[in-house]
């Protein structure tokens, strides 16, 4: 035998131990170590739950009064909260100002437009988060022309779902301090 033929390893000698999985499971949570619970502040969903009518964020209520179609007062709570105008937010929605006072008269919004709502409402309580609260702030940026959304305000970008993931994904880097 060679040099190069010898093993690399060579097992010790002794017992093989064979143990059960439950056996295994709980040697390897004693070895653990104690986590701690972090507290974290909660994601402020405020307009969104204005709009979608619910007194607590609940995804699967909110997700149900979209597709029976939001009350018809959400159109005047978005309004308010963006601080925009009812022509303006006509535009951003993509409804004729006609068709949004015959949802008013009528008293619901169909699910389509009452997604597009509660995007926009997301939109907002995502930018008073960035912005530490400060609705008004968050407001003045959501209003703001940028650069880098093609001179676009966030909230004109965001007219389709893919340029409202292209905010919140900016909004995201601004959080955490990534520069664009």
């Amino acid at each position: 035998m060679s040099t190069t033929d010898k093993p690399l390893a060579v097992p010790r000698p002794g017992k093989v131990r064979v143990t059960s999985p439950a056996k295994m499971a709980k040697e390897a949570a004693r070895a653990r170590p104690k986590t701690r619970v972090i507290k974290v502040k909660a994601i402020e969903h405020g307009l969104v739950m204005q709009v979608a009518g619910v007194r607590r964020y609940d995804h699967v209520t909110i997700l149900g009064n979209i597709k029976k179609g939001l009350k018809s007062r959400s159109l005047s709570i978005l309004e308010e909260g963006l601080d925009v105008s009812q022509k303006e937010l006509s535009g951003l929605l993509a409804i004729p100002t006609s068709t949004l006072t015959r949802r008013r008269k009528q008293g619901r919004l169909k699910p389509e437009e009452s997604d597009r709502v509660v995007r926009f409402a997301r939109l907002k309580d995502s930018a008073v988060q960035t912005m530490a609260g400060d609705k008004d702030a968050a407001t003045q940026w959501l209003n703001t022309p940028l650069e880098i959304l093609g001179g676009e305000t966030p909230l004109g970008h965001a007219s389709t779902e893919l340029g409202a993931r292209d905010v919140e994904d900016l909004l995201g880097r601004i959080r955490h301090g990534v520069f664009s």
